[in-house]
């Protein structure tokens, strides 16, 4: 990965993020400092790079991408950015740390961390929302209103919020419905611990895959992907957040504090089944070079210019960024 290439494009996004996020207005409170202070506070802008590059894998219009891609840009951020102060809150993880300082609960208190996250999620979908609004070109405003409800599944209780009921809330049951992962069964698993396994592989597609998708998704459906390109990318997202919620398992064992940007050994401490805690080391980092490989073939299969993409995907899994 060209580290000076990767820079840029986090530079850039980081423009974009603020000039469209609200500016401080005390009117509000701190509302709007606190919101600014979640989305901004660090981080690589992984998911809005993703949206895109998946864009311009379709599309070329630089026109196109200030007018429909920046706000969707903006949204994921907030998106993204909401789903990890509420993460972090003391009824979730209850972490204190995030991208080296103090999460927002911490920097703001516990009630502002509730509504630092609420507003994000609304502000997404303002941003997202007041695309439509004006578009006098049919065809782009069906492109919006798909990416947006694509986004809005993707995030919602059948998506992310279902990943984190069940990590929060469940241990396997029977009860939830966990889809054939064909891929497993190049590893040695016993029969009786891949039903398990499926479950727990249910929560990291949910939980994490569902935002890559969204954010990939939504950035090809604005440039224009047909519906069999739209398949491979959705794939590519789902198998990408497999494998790194796998490292990230991986990582809170092997890892620590200073060098994550946060707290480590949180599974231990709440007691949470990973892949790591139940099938050894050799088998969770065989599942990430597994569902890796998985990711990158399926953007390859696009017959696009991918190369960026795939190197960023390895390298976002294997944390050499």
């Amino acid at each position: 990965m060209d580290k000076n290439l990767l820079k840029s494009k986090i530079e850039y996004i980081n423009e974009i993020l603020d000039k469209n996020l609200p500016t401080s207005d005390e009117s509000y409170g701190k509302i709007c400092e606190a919101m600014r202070y979640s989305v901004l506070n660090g981080g690589k802008r992984l998911r809005a790079i993703m949206l895109l590059e998946a864009f311009r894998m379709f599309s070329g219009s630089k026109e196109t991408e200030e007018k429909l891609v920046y706000p969707f840009v903006t949204a994921i951020e907030c998106i993204h950015g909401y789903s990890l102060v509420h993460d972090d809150l003391p009824a979730m993880d209850n972490d204190v740390l995030r991208r080296g300082k103090p999460t927002t609960h911490v920097a703001y208190g516990h009630a502002m961390g509730v509504l630092a996250g609420d507003a994000l999620l609304n502000y997404a979908f303002e941003k997202n929302s007041s695309i439509a609004v004006g578009l006098s070109d049919p065809k782009d405003a069906l492109k919006v209103l798909k990416a947006l409800n694509t986004v809005s599944v993707k995030a919602g209780y059948s998506g992310m919020i279902g990943g984190q009921v069940l990590d929060t809330t469940e241990k396997y049951n029977d009860n939830v419905k966990t889809p054939g992962f064909t891929e497993i069964d190049a590893l040695s698993f016993d029969k009786k611990d891949i039903d398990k396994l499926k479950y727990i592989l249910r929560i990291y597609e949910l939980k994490t895959s569902c935002l890559f998708e969204a954010a990939l998704l939504s950035g090809a459906i604005l440039g224009g992907a047909s519906e069999d390109d739209l398949k491979l990318i959705e794939t590519a997202g789902y198998a990408l957040g497999i494998a790194f919620q796998i490292e990230d398992d991986i990582l809170d064992v092997t890892s620590d504090a200073s060098t994550l940007g946060k707290s480590v050994n949180v599974d231990e401490k709440n007691d949470k089944d990973t892949v790591v805690r139940l099938y050894g080391m050799d088998k969770a980092k065989a599942l990430v070079d597994l569902y890796t490989e998985k990711a990158v073939e399926c953007l390859k299969k696009t017959g696009k210019d991918t190369g960026f993409l795939c190197e960023l995907f390895e390298s976002l899994v294997y944390r050499r960024l």
